[in-house]
């Protein structure tokens, strides 16, 4: 089995596991998406995560954070 994998182009491998990765995506998104409250902040972090956003050094991962927690506290505090 090891030398079959190590005998397929990488572009293949890379294929594989990116379909592999679409269900657990799928299933996450959903769930971030279910709670109507959040669902804005929810969306508005996984693209500033998923960017490749970097300021200062500071990677997409915490400006997603960031964003959607800011989103989350200008919602509350608007009703």
């Amino acid at each position: 089995m090891i030398a079959v994998v190590q005998a397929a182009p990488p572009l293949l491998i890379e294929t594989v596991a990116g379909l592999a990765l679409l269900g657990p995506l799928a299933a996450s998104l959903k769930n971030a998406l279910d709670d109507e409250d959040m669902r804005e902040a929810a969306v508005v972090t996984f693209i500033a995560a998923a960017s490749g956003l970097t300021i200062a050094g500071v990677g997409g991962a915490f400006w997603g954070l960031v964003t959607g927690g800011a989103i989350l506290v200008l919602k509350r505090l608007k009703a």
